[in-house]
């Protein structure tokens, strides 16, 4: 059994061939699902079996924190106003392009939505 879990009573043979697989799928960083799959277990008895371990207090929320969020600071840096032009084709599509495009690409992504009918 994993250090910090209480349990109130020992657990059973099968409670603890659960709890082995819920460590192991912890270790691997994967989804239970995937795991499941992956080792030829039940999906759903590997999930009902977290369930009933996290009600025993065997298992905590080591699980939720592989997916806690962490903050990090992000610096952004201003971008320069791109001035878009809108084209409305004749199909109803309408087109917006950065005005710095070059010609022939222009012309091929106008051509290519003008085709979509």
């Amino acid at each position: 059994m994993s250090e910090g879990r209480s349990t109130s009573g020992a657990l059973t043979r099968r409670q603890r061939f659960w709890l082995e697989h819920l460590d192991a799928c912890r270790e691997e960083r994967t989804s239970l699902k995937a795991y499941a799959q992956a080792h030829g277990l039940s999906v759903s008895a590997l999930y009902a079996a977290r369930a009933s371990l996290k009600r025993r207090g065997a298992v905590g929320g080591a699980d939720r924190s592989r997916s806690a969020a962490t903050l990090v600071p992000v610096r952004l840096s201003p971008t320069p106003a791109v001035t878009l032009v809108r084209v409305l084709l004749p199909n109803g599509l309408v087109v917006e392009v950065p005005e710095t495009i070059e010609p022939e690409r222009c012309r091929a992504l106008l051509a290519s939505a003008g085709a979509v009918r």
